[in-house]
């Protein structure tokens, strides 16, 4: 507002200046001017301002994703197809198979020979044994006498199997043990296991039956005794193989001097 003043006084200034320098004054006239006056006004306005900052942030975010990709679709489709299939067919047949079975064989009680039998008594008790010995050089049986008529109890006490570095075989003095027309030894082992074996070596013993047998057990053989499959060939006091071996043998001279004698 003071500028504006100050432009009126101004003006109004300047014309009067005029006026006295050009003689009278004239006729005063009324101008009418429209002034535009642009005034610079500092205006202080409160304003708002919004502020946008521009700043960089990482978002960890799952997106879903919706790719176009091409799938292979593999179907299943049932197809009849006609087809020539080989026909298998079931024949009976019989086959003959070996098969080898693991059976327990069921023991058979070992016979026990009846000991009052008389022949089974004379062979425990008062057969005279001989031991079997074969020499090589001479291609020839031995015998030396082991039980003198005290039977086979006394062979088995005898100190000849004892003192042997393996078995022996001893037989009758006199005669042959015969089981199904075989002839037999007794063999008495180092530890005192007595069994009855072939006299033949390489012999068998075969049953009616057609049944191979290599040896029998001492109980065995005595039951034979009983039965009648074994038999003796001799008999007590008989001279036998070695005479002074059995005691009940008499030789003729001495039959003699005893007629004599009476």
């Amino acid at each position: 507002m003071l500028k504006n003043a100050l432009v009126i006084v101004s003006v109004f200034g300047i014309l009067a200046t005029l006026a006295a320098c050009g003689g009278p004054p004239p006729t005063p006239e009324t101008v009418v001017e429209t002034v535009v006056v642009v005034e610079t006004v500092e205006v202080e306005v409160e304003k708002e301002v919004e502020k946008v900052v521009t700043q960089e942030v990482i978002v960890e975010k799952e997106v879903t994703v919706i790719v176009e990709k091409e799938v292979t679709v593999v179907q299943t489709v049932e197809v009849e197809v006609e087809k020539e299939v080989p026909v298998v067919e079931t024949v009976e047949v019989e086959v003959e198979k070996v098969v080898e079975v693991q059976v327990t064989p069921t023991v058979t009680p070992e016979p026990t020979a009846d000991p009052t039998h008389p022949l089974v008594r004379d062979v425990l008790n008062q057969v005279a044994f001989v031991q079997h010995t074969y020499n090589t050089e001479l291609e020839r049986d031995e015998f030396v006498c082991v039980s003198e008529g005290l039977g086979l109890i006394g062979a088995q006490a005898s100190p000849i199997p004892a003192s042997a570095d393996g078995p022996i075989y001893i037989g009758p003095n006199d005669g042959d043990f015969s089981l199904w027309g075989a002839n037999g030894l007794f063999e008495i082992d180092t530890d005192g296991t007595t069994t009855f074996v072939p006299q033949q070596s390489g012999g068998q013993f075969v049953d009616p039956d057609g049944t191979i047998y290599e040896s029998f057990s001492q109980q065995e053989a005595l039951a034979f005794f009983t039965t009648g499959d074994m038999i003796w060939t001799g008999e007590i006091g008989a001279p036998g193989r070695i005479a002074e071996c059995d005691p009940s043998y008499i030789d003729d001279g001495e039959e003699e001097e005893e007629e004599e004698s009476n």
